[in-house]
């Protein structure tokens, strides 16, 4: 084991000999490939429609779209930006690969921060994907109505409220399957993110369902000092995570909440600390009263310091979890729990390597010193903690299970509390 210092992230790196090998975009018919072969310039494609930019990052990007995917992986030029020394180390081992060759993380990743060098985001603030992070929570509007009006009701019914552990599951279950809305999967117009309309087929469609233990961490004795959430998309999911926020810190459930954001845009729709600022606003302005009361008490709760957002370059790197940096490591060890939303967030907590798909979710993360959970809708050819039992199951009545958004986990690794 040795230590890396850099001038934004400190990291602790691992012997990982004995882990599987990454998944890669030359891995021959797999997402990984269609995504950098497909979804990538069609990503590109997007932005260019949604904003209005100079000739000179116009050409940027395209010619960006045509380096996919036979070119091969370049240096970023802007020596400026805080994290550019890290990116030089990132990048060194891979400089003469093509983008199918080098781990599929590595690519997506390099992929959105070669995006933020094009747009000059460091110098100009101005984030490529806010069209469709705002029409993402416009869209959704009549569930964010639902999802207030259950957060209203609980508190309206006084002594006559669900008990804690229900409440706890509901806002669990609504940020799990709030991940289906993922714009760096459904990026196009007509394109529309799967959803579940009732209980039965949220069951129907978890595949690991580690909840129990969450709730019986959280609510053992008086409740918690302190969750830690890492975030994922913006949009209905944003509001969906916040509201799990909101009841812990409501109901009394932990004393403090900490979202970890993404430093600068990536994968589309994932969250920087504007997205927050964006949505706790919208949500107070709303017409519906539910609604405009859940933006209230967020906005409490911020004033109040029991929920705070923090951004950190790790969240943007093409680091795995198992190469968490120092701070980060030491800030998270003092949390009850972490709770890991979503796919690339999964993908990273994993190393986005080529699991046994048996291989129990403990197992995996057994280098993290604090407890973990992770909640995911399944968006990448990578998974752990199924029985083979399912896998036959699921290869049979869905060829695309891995992929399209429609089986959900959730995951958790701690003590025991049973």
């Amino acid at each position: 084991m040795d230590m890396f210092t850099g001038s934004t992230v400190t990291i602790i790196k691992e012997n990982t000999s004995k882990l599987p090998s990454p998944i890669r975009g030359s891995d021959r018919g797999s997402w990984a490939q269609s995504t950098i072969v497909k979804r990538l310039p069609e990503i590109i494609d997007r932005i260019l429609k949604d904003n209005d930019f100079n000739p000179g990052t116009i050409e940027e990007l395209k010619l960006l779209r045509n380096e996919l995917p036979e070119g091969t992986i370049q240096r970023l030029r802007d020596s400026s930006t805080a994290d550019f020394g890290e990116w030089e180390s990132y990048i060194t081992p891979y400089e003469s690969s093509t983008w199918l060759e080098v781990p599929w993380f590595f690519a997506e990743v390099y992929f959105y921060r070669r995006i933020i060098e094009a747009v000059d985001y460091f110098h100009t603030g101005k984030d490529p994907f806010f069209h469709q992070k705002k029409q993402g929570l416009l869209q959704t509007q009549p569930a964010i109505r639902r999802f207030a009006g259950v957060l209203q009701s609980w508190i309206d019914s006084g002594e006559k409220r669900p008990s804690p552990e229900i409440m706890i599951q509901d806002a669990i279950l609504n940020a799990l399957w709030g991940n289906q809305a993922d714009l760096s999967l459904w990026p196009a117009d007509g394109e529309v993110s799967p959803s579940h309309q009732n209980l039965q087929n949220v069951q129907d469609h978890l595949l690991a369902d580690d909840s129990g233990d969450i709730i019986r961490l959280i609510t053992d004795g008086t409740g918690v000092e302190r969750i830690d959430i890492l975030l994922d998309n913006a949009g209905y999911e944003l509001v969906s995570d916040l509201g799990l926020a909101d009841t812990l810190l409501t109901h009394g459930l932990a004393s403090r909440v900490v979202l970890h954001v993404k430093a600068h845009p990536v994968f589309v729709s994932d969250v920087i600390e504007a997205d927050i600022r964006e949505t706790i606003g919208a949500l107070r302005k709303a017409q519906d009263e539910a609604v405009r009361h859940f933006g209230i008490r967020l906005e409490e709760h911020l004033l109040s310091g029991r929920l705070s957002s923090a951004p950190h370059f790790f969240w943007n790197s093409p680091l795995s979890m198992r190469e968490l940096s120092v701070d980060l490591r030491k800030d998270i060890s003092l949390s009850a729990l972490l709770i890991i939303k979503g796919d690339a967030n999964y993908r990273r907590l994993l190393g986005d390597l080529h699991w046994n798909r048996t291989t129990a979710f403990p197992d995996a993360v057994n280098f993290l010193p604090f407890p973990v959970a992770a909640l995911r809708t399944l968006k990448a050819e990578l998974a752990v903690g199924l029985s083979s039992e399912q896998i036959r199951e699921l290869n049979i009545k869905d060829k695309q299970w891995l992929v399209n958004g429609r089986w959900g986990v959730i995951h958790f690794s701690g003590p025991s509390l049973i």
